[in-house]
């Protein structure tokens, strides 16, 4: 199976995956970096601040194959 690394930016922190993930394919990669965007979002949702983080998949020779952003701006309405 090939191997897939994934990479986080939240706008505070780096987080730089050296050992990766095998997957059957780049669409089972893709479905898991979108999964780690929400329980990002669900951790920041805490936080309630302003944020955007950034997942991107790179493959075994270091292309960045795949990528998403997912913006959370929570705020009160009054």
């Amino acid at each position: 199976m090939p191997l897939y690394y994934f990479d986080f930016h939240d706008g505070h922190r780096h987080c730089f995956d050296d050992d990766g993930q095998e997957f059957p394919d780049i669409i089972a990669a893709r479905d898991e970096a979108i999964d780690a965007l929400f329980d990002v979002a669900r951790d920041r949702r805490r936080a309630g601040d302003r944020s955007d983080c950034i997942s991107s998949v790179s493959d075994e020779s270091g292309r960045i194959v795949f990528s998403a952003r997912l913006s959370l701006t929570p705020g009160w309405l009054t």
